[in-house]
């Protein structure tokens, strides 16, 4: 009975692998969602349940009850998703008659406003590699040379961290200053770039990438000090020190610069349907909640600048 559980997830993670070429970061969290529900499934006093034809709804609301104290309102819906995905994909290779996930209710996602840094952050963001350097007068740092590349490529064309990661040498034309990205659901885009951003992406293959580049690169554009493709933990962790020594407010990530090419963009008076495409979204309601910040920031600039926004309201006497 364990068996039948555990091939199907194994089988259903390795459709998502190399069928609907999720990323690995969603990989492994299906796989920890997938693991979790095992583990309790197989703690119950029914181990029969571990029988996908016995696994019913009131076991999988046991479940998501038992993880509600643990989980956020993001975590749950994505162990939803998980579930449901999986029991879908057993309906349709027939392990099971029936999804019994598809009578689950998702709890409301409560709405936020993506976070972005400002432009003077974000400026003082892009020029820290440069001044972070360790190297002397005359040489050259091939890993400060990457920084300025990822966080002008970050922040020029919005990228996702996973999608610069999977670059390679063919997906970069820095003459025709654009990238070729292949986001989610191996969907293609071609994002154009600044001609800042072309100059510390020509910096880096001209300077940096040749001081690291070893027989295990292959073809991937951006290297880890040890010559292999870079993980996006390892940016991850460079972007949020260099967010420090550039002086920002908040902590900063790759998504939040995403965010800030967003946001940028529309305070610029770009086109909501042209961001859309250059972020990928598949939905444009995914980036209408830019429209939100934008709003927020008008609302401050009009209580800031209107006559009668300035004006102190006195309630006349008498009245209650």
């Amino acid at each position: 009975m364990e068996r039948s559980f555990d091939d199907a997830v194994a089988a259903f993670l390795n459709h998502l692998a190399h069928v609907r070429r999720l990323s690995p970061h969603t990989l492994r969290a299906y796989e920890g969602d997938l693991g979790l529900l095992r583990a309790f499934l197989a703690s119950s006093k029914s181990k029969g349940l571990l029988d996908l034809e016995l696994l019913d709804l009131y076991a999988l609301r046991a479940f998501l009850a038992a993880r509600h104290q643990h989980d956020s309102t993001t975590s749950t819906l994505r162990r939803l998703s998980a579930i449901r995905g999986f029991l879908a994909f057993c309906r349709k290779t027939g392990r099971v008659k029936h999804s019994v996930a598809l009578l689950l209710e998702s709890p409301r996602r409560p709405r936020q406003l993506p976070r972005s840094v400002s432009v003077d952050e974000a400026f003082a963001l892009c020029d820290q590699p440069r001044k972070s350097s360790p190297s002397s007068s005359g040489s050259t740092d091939p890993l400060a040379l990457r920084e300025a590349a990822v966080i002008e490529l970050l922040y020029g064309a919005g990228l996702r961290i996973s999608e610069l990661c999977g670059l390679g040498l063919g997906d970069v034309d820095v003459d025709a200053r654009s990238v070729r990205v292949v986001g989610k659901g191996n969907k293609e885009r071609v994002v154009p770039f600044h001609d800042v951003c072309a100059a510390a992406l020509s910096a880096w293959l001209s300077k940096g990438r040749p001081l690291v580049v070893t027989a295990a690169s292959g073809d991937a554009f951006f290297l880890g000090a040890r010559g292999k493709r870079v993980i996006d933990s390892e940016l991850r962790r460079r972007l949020a020190r260099l967010g420090v020594e550039a002086g920002a407010r908040a902590r900063v990530h790759p998504h939040k610069l995403r965010h800030s090419f967003a946001t940028h963009l529309l305070e610029g008076g770009a086109d909501l349907r042209g961001i859309q495409e250059l972020l990928g979204h598949a939905s444009l309601s995914t980036t209408q909640r830019y429209t939100h910040v934008d709003v927020a920031r008008l609302t401050r600039v009009y209580d800031a600048a209107h006559p009668r926004a300035r004006t102190t309201f006195t309630k006349p006497a008498g009245r209650s």
